[in-house]
């Protein structure tokens, strides 16, 4: 599963670093095949270099079409906090119409809640601490339950259904929110770009060694820039804490607002 090991690696530096030794090794090896093979054999035809083009063209179009994958989970991730921050306004301001100690003890509630909402924004999704945050999510969840059924007990109306509907989608919504943070480009896509990226670079070193040349382009600075383009297309796609994060200025102005 290549998309769950990217996303256990918290560092975006560290993915940049470990594709470009990576990278670099293999463009450096296929230079240094090219250039013995060309020692080899002299006079042997340049004209291979239709093949270095061709996979270059597909790793370009992979690489476009992992972006544009990484960047639709990452705005579908970043409206779902709106919703989230809309959606618990909205539950505790209809919670001041239910009778008390209902309206109280919501309010109190939802106060622990989305401070707890916040810190799990900002944990990875396979750390400890994560795990603990969405159990205190769901013994929250059932305390706030209690409370709506006590309230629809003591004040069956229509303002005691619509504060329901609106903590039935708060809760609705921070299952909604994981299952987008844990979507992410698919392993099978990351398999065939990186297979793609390293069949490219050797060629392009290879190419290179054929021609006795020492281009700095393709020996050095190409695969760096695949390196760098690749990290930050996994930095997109997992909210980690890295160089691109998701906003919880919503989440912040829910928790002030409710204060």
């Amino acid at each position: 599963m290549l998309d769950q090991f990217l996303s256990r690696i918290f560092s975006s530096w560290l993915v940049f670093a470990i594709l470009a030794v990576v990278l670099l090794a293999l463009s450096e090896f296929g230079w240094r095949v090219g250039l013995a093979r060309s020692r080899v054999k002299p006079g042997q035809m340049k004209d291979g270099g239709s093949v270095p083009a061709a996979v270059l063209t597909l790793l370009g179009l992979l690489l476009g079409f992992t972006f544009a994958m990484a960047v639709s989970r990452h705005d579908t991730r970043r409206e779902l906090v709106v919703q989230e921050a809309n959606s618990i306004l909205t539950t505790a301001r209809r919670a001041r119409l239910l009778p008390e100690p209902q309206a109280a003890n919501v309010g109190q509630l939802l106060r622990e809640y989305v401070s707890l909402r916040i810190e799990a924004h900002r944990e990875t999704q396979f750390s400890q601490r994560f795990a603990a945050l969405r159990k205190s999510s769901v013994d929250l969840h059932e305390r706030l339950w209690n409370e709506a059924v006590a309230a629809a007990a003591k004040q069956p109306s229509p303002i005691t259904a619509s504060f329901i509907a609106s903590l039935n989608e708060t809760i609705d919504l921070e299952a909604t929110r994981i299952a987008a943070k844990r979507n992410h480009v698919p392993g099978a896509v990351w398999l065939l770009l990186l297979c793609v990226a390293a069949c490219g670079l050797w060629l392009t070193g290879w190419e290179a060694g054929i021609a006795r040349g020492h281009p700095v382009l393709a020996r050095f600075l190409f695969p760096l820039l695949i390196a760098i383009v690749i990290a930050l297309i996994t930095d997109i796609d997992t909210p980690r804490g890295g160089l691109i994060m998701l906003d919880d200025r919503p989440l912040l102005e829910v928790k002030d607002s409710l204060k």
